[in-house]
């Protein structure tokens, strides 16, 4: 307990630099809600192709305050270049598709078993399974 000023110091340093940090994000983030609110009061939706306009827009919005000063320290490209980067989950781009192998769930629950019939009838059904368009299930079903 002794020591108790010089953890509240290092905290509270700790909490200036990662402030400082994450500074960046939010800086670089403001401006391109900015450049995204912007191009959307220029181009109109009822224009041709004002997707493309408007990215357009938003590309030269940036592209023309990249070396201005924001808030006194920083510019929008040095901001940029230096914000936290977000893992595919914040941004939205991660799908996850999970495939189960229906012959490894009757294999487990049949706990491996040795029979010659229960493995001939899994060793059809793959064959089969090859070409058609009935479930597995129902194609070892026919055979077991």
């Amino acid at each position: 307990m002794q020591n108790n000023g010089l953890i509240k110091f290092f905290a509270f340093c700790f909490g200036l630099v990662s402030l400082y940090q994450i500074s960046f994000t939010f800086i670089s983030s403001g401006v391109e809600n900015n450049a995204t609110e912007y191009s959307i009061n220029s181009i109109s939706e009822k224009e041709a192709n004002f997707s493309t306009k408007r990215q357009e827009k938003y590309a030269n919005y940036l592209d023309s305050i990249s070396d201005q000063k924001i808030l006194g320290f920083t510019t929008y490209k040095s901001a940029k270049s230096k914000e936290l980067n977000k893992g595919l989950d914040l941004k939205g781009g991660i799908n996850v598709i999970l495939q189960i192998s229906v012959k490894d769930i009757l294999l487990g629950l049949a706990e491996n078993s040795r029979d010659p019939i229960f493995n001939n009838a899994l060793n059809n059904a793959d064959e089969l399974q090859k070409d058609s368009n009935e479930t597995y299930l129902r194609i070892f079903f026919h055979f077991f």
